[in-house]
């Protein structure tokens, strides 16, 4: 009787020290036992897409909070610096915020238009796609002012002409007027939204790159694009 007592608890004692019933020393940290709370996630501003029917209000809104009018475009070639206009803010705001959130990184001067025009905003990056679906689908109402031609060096916004009646913008796809004596034949019909500042002899090395049957450089000619002021 003896023996089973003491095998028995020889028995329960094995079965007790192979759980994990360790106390931690006072010296070491312990998890708390408290419920541990989920930091906040803070939602961006612009984290909304935009669309045709909230475009005005979005980019309004978003200009009178990022009031930047000049960019700085870094290429292999050199920089282009480049002033925006207030006189067309939609147009301002969308581009502040290409810059800021990236978009530009990801693209390149897809098309080199010789003595016409350097054409940016574009390319096969797959990040490039996923950054333009986050900002949306849609076009930017035209901000066309009669001050404001096509001349040498001139910042305009690309569109689409058919089953556009009202002008609207791409929101994406900018270009450069190299003409020296302005691409005239344009004004009326595209956005102008800035100038060149600083780097027109970067802008005329691009439009002398190789290109293939469709303009497009056969070496990518990508920019980082920053704020500068």
């Amino acid at each position: 009787m003896r023996l089973f007592f003491l095998f028995f608890i020889v028995f329960n004692w094995s079965l007790i020290s192979c759980q994990d019933t360790k106390t931690p020393p006072q010296n070491e940290p312990q998890t708390p036992k408290v419920q541990i709370k989920k930091p906040k996630i803070t939602v961006q501003k612009h984290a909304k897409r935009i669309t045709n029917k909230n475009v005005v209000e979005m980019l309004t809104e978003y200009g009178k909070n990022n009031k930047e009018r000049f960019v700085k475009l870094t290429t292999d070639f050199g920089d282009i610096e480049i002033e925006l206009y207030n006189e067309t803010p939609l147009h301002r705001a969308n581009f502040i915020q290409l810059v800021k959130r990236k978009f530009l990184d990801e693209t390149c001067f897809y098309r080199v238009a010789k003595g016409f025009v350097i054409q940016g905003g574009n390319s096969d990056r797959m990040e490039m796609a996923k950054i333009k679906r986050r900002i949306g689908q849609f076009t930017i109402p035209h901000e066309i002012k009669k001050q404001l031609k096509h001349h040498y060096g001139c910042v305009a916004m690309a569109r689409v002409y058919k089953n556009n009646p009202n002008k609207r913008s791409s929101p994406f796809e900018f270009y450069i007027d190299i003409d020296p004596k302005g691409s005239q034949h344009l004004n009326g019909e595209h956005t102008v939204i800035g100038r060149v500042t600083k780097g027109m002899n970067v802008a005329k090395k691009i439009n002398l790159v190789e290109v293939d049957f469709s303009e497009w450089p056969r070496k990518d000619v990508y920019m980082k694009a920053e704020i500068i002021d």
